[in-house]
């Protein structure tokens, strides 16, 4: 057992969740990729539960927040940082050629997304400039309470828009604000430890249906930048790491022409 007082971390799991919304906002205009400004943002529970976040018009999460042991809120994801925490493919099927949006960078080959909001859920609609890929985030809140934390569940379903079939890597990742925290993995969770807070955790869920070759790992970056999807990642451990990094789940897949798969992802405080 870590005795640091909060962590985050990102665990494999289903699951169906719901949320409280701060703001309603419906319908945002579509913007350019590349964008850490909050255009969806929510707040649930109270007290030691206190959990806030924000969603972007790009599906990323911009800002995470949750109150600690007392009344010190602790920012996980801080748009200001800025906010480093997004999606990233690597599709390996002839030439590895990179797809990413990390709030504050991405790979300038991403169409405009469409984003609206439908009750607590958020849902960004988005393609790769090529026509090869769409992604539909669906970014749902999870209700907090007094006692226990909310959470952002997101179900990414990713749809092969060519007549080939494709072998890729997904990525989710969100750099951890903060110089000297904890960090450490389990088979299915991802973790990380901000010594100087009072309070939470974070997790982040992730599930899908499988063929015989897909799979995913839960990675703690040891650097705080991005990773670029189709690059060696002689950064990413499975052990304990102290210092400025960040959590990664990476999945494996394939996908037949016009099929699509899906996998879910929580973000939760602990």
């Amino acid at each position: 057992m870590y005795t640091k007082s909060v962590f985050l971390f990102v665990v494999l799991a289903l699951s169906s969740l719901t949320f409280a919304q701060q703001k309603a906002q419906t319908g945002a205009p579509a913007v350019q990729p590349a964008s850490t400004t909050c255009a969806f943002n929510f707040s649930t529970g109270s007290g030691h539960g206190l959990t806030t976040y924000c969603v972007t018009q790009n599906g990323n999460i911009a800002e995470f927040s949750a109150v600690g042991n007392g009344t010190l809120v602790t920012e996980f994801i801080n748009a200001a940082g800025p906010a480093i925490e997004g999606y990233g493919i690597c599709d390996t099927t002839s030439n590895a050629v990179n797809y990413y949006d990390y709030a504050s960078s991405d790979s300038g080959n991403w169409n405009a997304a469409t984003a609206t909001l439908n009750g607590s859920t958020v849902t960004v609609t988005r393609t790769t400039a090529d026509g090869i890929w769409q992604l539909v985030q669906t970014i749902t809140a999870v209700k907090g309470s007094a006692v226990t934390y909310g959470s952002a569940r997101i179900t990414t379903a990713i749809k092969n828009l060519s007549t080939t079939d494709r072998f890729f890597d997904f990525f989710r990742y969100a750099h951890i604000g903060g110089i000297f925290n904890d960090f450490d993995t389990t088979p299915t969770t991802t973790f990380g430890m901000t010594p100087d807070g009072n309070g939470p955790g974070l997790a982040l869920a992730a599930a899908f249906v499988t063929t015989p070759f897909d799979f995913s790992i839960a990675y703690v970056n040891t650097v705080p930048d991005a990773p670029i999807p189709c690059q060696v990642h002689n950064t990413f451990v499975n052990t304990f790491f102290e210092g400025s990094g960040g959590i990664v789940q990476l999945f494996n897949l394939e996908i037949q022409p016009g099929h699509t798969k899906t996998i879910s992802m929580t973000y939760r405080p602990i």
